[in-house]
């Protein structure tokens, strides 16, 4: 089976970078899987779930928002933040989504209100990503 070379970067690091024979990651439209081959694109990335089979394995990553470049064989994605599922503390996500929800109900301003509903997409994408790993 062809491959696809794999890049997710983030501001402080090189998350990964690798030969992969799938991605699925979430855009605004809806959930995209790309193989070799693939049309060439570039697409928003939500914040959620990336879905990455290396080896005949899936491996989970919670992500935040970016873009992604597709081209035949090389996937390219810039994304704000991203970290495996394994790697997540659960009680941690948990407290993050709480904070951020209790923020979202008192009266806020404009500015922190977009701050808490980017914390609260981030927190909700880590715990889906555990979720994900745990059902897998």
């Amino acid at each position: 089976m062809a491959s696809i070379n794999l890049t997710v970067r983030s501001p402080e690091k090189e998350f990964f970078s690798g030969e992969i024979s799938e991605v699925i990651f979430t855009t605004p439209e809806g959930s995209v899987g790309v193989m070799y081959g693939h049309s060439p694109m570039v697409a928003s990335v939500e914040p959620g779930v990336m879905e990455i089979k290396i080896n005949d394995e899936w491996k989970i990553a919670a992500v935040g928002p970016g873009f992604a470049e597709i081209i035949y064989d090389t996937a390219d994605f810039f994304l704000d933040s991203a970290e495996w599922a394994d790697e997540i503390d659960l009680v941690r996500a948990r407290d993050a989504l709480e904070r951020a929800e209790h923020r979202l109900k008192s009266g806020l301003s404009r500015m922190e209100h977009m701050r808490s509903q980017a914390a609260m997409s981030r927190a909700l994408a880590r715990l889906k990503a555990v979720q994900n790993i745990s059902g897998r």
